[in-house]
Formats: structure tokens, sequence, C-alpha cells
């Protein structure tokens, strides 16, 4: 092919390109960017389906479009028109904007190398400079619109303008301090009511949690590079009065622990004093009797000799003890019983109904079986 026909392809290309659908000019909000069809010596094709595949790249990027040119411009025309170096440097870059009066512009290189191209792209901005990347793929990829290509294409330029561009959300929120959620999850700190954010393009749930407040959210709408403010007002929780349920259930817990405890003490205190009369006065009870069989009057006639005394003070003791034995154990249970009640039917997620925080400190699970049944009861702290 001779130097004049090389030449001459990449500007059919471009014509070629300035007809194809899909290529849109700028929009409110969004910055114009051209791109130049990719300089190239021995791989047209590739280079014209990669040129095409960063317009619409371009087209496609959240804040960024395609230039508004009168025509499209081929680097491979532009450098030698304007007498530049090739590649061009920074001063031919600014010559190149100047000529297609624009302010940003893609150019890039490319050749093959074995069963692959390969080049360099680069992307221009008026006062800012250039940003470069190189690239690599097979040289079988010659469809702009061809999924391969098309996210090499994204990529790169995604690369080269410094990631996606994104809208930058102020929340205002009174003088509280607190967190700043987007979309359920964590993304900065409130203070003094102000926090600033960096959002990519979308619809987003922002909220802000306070102590002392219920959470609040909003829904906004994101565009690039647009500065937006949003205001919340939370609103504060009631005032919780004293959890008396959980107080009262506990305290019922409490009191039906003591009195198990009592009832123990009385049966083991019955039990002893039993064991006493057997071991030490065996011999000054009549007959076979029981010592401490209460007689028609109230007393303890069995209680003979010279330790009668002591036996009936004995008997008198063990008689109190067994009764508080029999009395403090039924009333250990109805209370205990009812303190689970209030425990178990108590509030305990604290505002918030979660499968964790919703559960109650005390578990009473009943089982049965052939042999009876039994209760267990389990307490979490």
């Amino acid at each position: 092919m001779s130097w004049t026909s090389k030449l001459f392809a990449p500007v059919c290309a471009g014509l070629v390109l300035g007809l194809a659908p899909g290529v849109a000019f700028a929009q409110d909000g969004e910055l114009p960017v051209a791109v130049l069809t990719i300089q190239t010596l021995d791989s047209f094709e590739q280079a014209d389906a990669l040129t095409l595949a960063l317009k619409r790249a371009v087209e496609d990027a959240p804040g960024w479009s395609t230039a508004k040119t009168p025509k499209d411009y081929a680097l491979q025309v532009l450098v030698p028109s304007l007498g530049c170096v090739d590649p061009p440097d920074a001063a031919c870059e600014a010559k190149i904007a100047d000529e297609i009066k624009v302010d940003r512009f893609v150019w890039g290189t490319m050749k093959k190398e074995g069963t692959d191209v390969a080049g360099e792209l680069h992307f221009w901005i008026r006062d800012k400079g250039s940003t470069k990347t190189t690239y690599r793929y097979s040289s079988n990829l010659t469809v702009a619109v061809d999924d391969a290509l098309s996210g090499i294409a994204k990529s790169k330029f995604e690369e080269l303008a410094g990631g996606p561009a994104t809208g930058k959300i102020t929340v205002r929120a009174g003088t509280h301090n607190g967190t700043v959620t987007v979309d359920g999850k964590p993304a900065g700190t409130l203070k003094g009511g102000v926090a600033t954010l960096d959002l990519p393009p979308g619809a987003h749930t922002i909220g802000i949690e306070v102590a002392g407040y219920d959470p609040t959210s909003t829904q906004v709408e994101v565009l690039a590079r647009e500065a937006k403010e949003v205001t919340l007002s939370p609103t504060a929780k009631p005032e919780e009065g004293p959890p008396y349920q959980k107080i009262f259930g506990f305290t019922l817990l409490g009191l039906g622990a003591a009195g198990a405890g009592v009832g123990a003490y009385g049966g083991i205190k019955s039990l002893q004093l039993k064991s006493e009369l057997e071991d030490n006065y065996l011999n000054d009870i009549a007959g076979e009797k029981q010592a401490c069989e209460a007689g028609p009057k109230g007393d303890y006639p069995n209680a003979q000799g010279v330790n009668a005394s002591k036996i009936i003070k004995i008997c008198q003791d063990g008689d109190t003890f067994e009764t508080m034995h029999f009395v403090a154990f039924p009333v250990a249970g109805a209370l205990g019983v009812a303190g689970i009640v209030l425990l178990a039917t108590a509030d305990w997620s604290g505002g918030e109904a979660t499968a964790e925080t919703g559960k109650a400190p005390v578990e009473v699970t009943p089982s049965f079986g052939p042999m009876g049944g039994d209760v267990s009861v389990r307490v979490r702290f």
C-alpha cells in the first residue's frame, strides 16, 4: 500500500464513523470529548473498530459525551498538516485542540505484534495536559460492537479519565453528629450537621443515624459532576419509661430462687433434727412411738423422762422447719413461673425487631416421655 493510500484510509474511515448510529453530542452536565481516528500503518480495520468503540465508550460514560465537530478527524492527517512531531508532543496536542476547536480529545496509535495489536491511548485536557495508557488484544477483534472490544474501550477510557465521573452531595442535618449511610451502608461522618459525599451517578438512598434519634433517609438521583444538597431532619426517639415488666420478672425470679433456698434449708434442718432425735433420745420415747407425734392437746405426749423438754423443743423446731419446707417450695415455684412468663413476654428488641435482639434471655423448654415430664430453663447472659 502506498503512503497516499495509507493516509487516505483513516480519512475514509472517519467518514464512515461519522455516519455510524449511536453517536450523540454533549448534553447538560456532560463534558464533550473528541475521539481522533487511531493512527496505524498496518492495522486499519482494527484501528477503525477501536476508534468507534472508544466513541461509544465516551458516549456511554456518565458525565461525558462525544464532542460535536464538523467532521471526524484522523491523527494521521492532523500531525503532518500542523507540522507536528510524530507522535504528538504537548505543543502539538495544543495545536490539534485549537484546530478542531475542542478542550478534550483522545488520540492513539496501533501496530501489529504477532497475532495481537498493541499501542497507546492518550487523553488530552486543556490546561491539564495528557494522561496515557497502553493496550494489547487479539487482532481478531475487528467489530466495534463486539462485547470484548467494547469492554476494552470502556475500561481504557475510565482509566484515562481517572475513573467514573461522580456527583457531589452535601448532607445537612441541623447541628447533629452521627453517621451518613448510602444504600444502607456507612459512607461518611456527619459533623456539626454537615457531610460531603462523592457518589457515582444513579439513584441512591442517603440516610443519617444520630444517637437518640430515629434513622431517617431520602432518595436522591445523582448526576455526574452535579453538586446537590440534601437536608434531613431526624426525629427524636420517644422517651421510654423504666422497663417495669423486666424489673418485676427478674424480681420474681430472685424471690423464687430465695424461696427455693428457704425451702431447701427447711428440709435439711428438719432431717437433721430427726436424725438428732434418733441418735440421742431414742430411749426417752415411750414404746416404739414417734417422738414428735402430736397429742390431742397439741403437745408431744410420747416425749418422756429427764430429756422430755429437749425432745419437745426439737419436735417444735422440726415442725417449724418442715412447714417452712412444704410452704416455701410451692411459693418459690409460683414466683419463678410468674417471673419467667414476664421475662418471656417482655420486649427485648430495644425498638428494633431483629432475630437476635428480640430473643428473651430466658427460654423454657418442656419435654415429655414415657417416664414422665421435665422442664428445662435456659438463661442467656
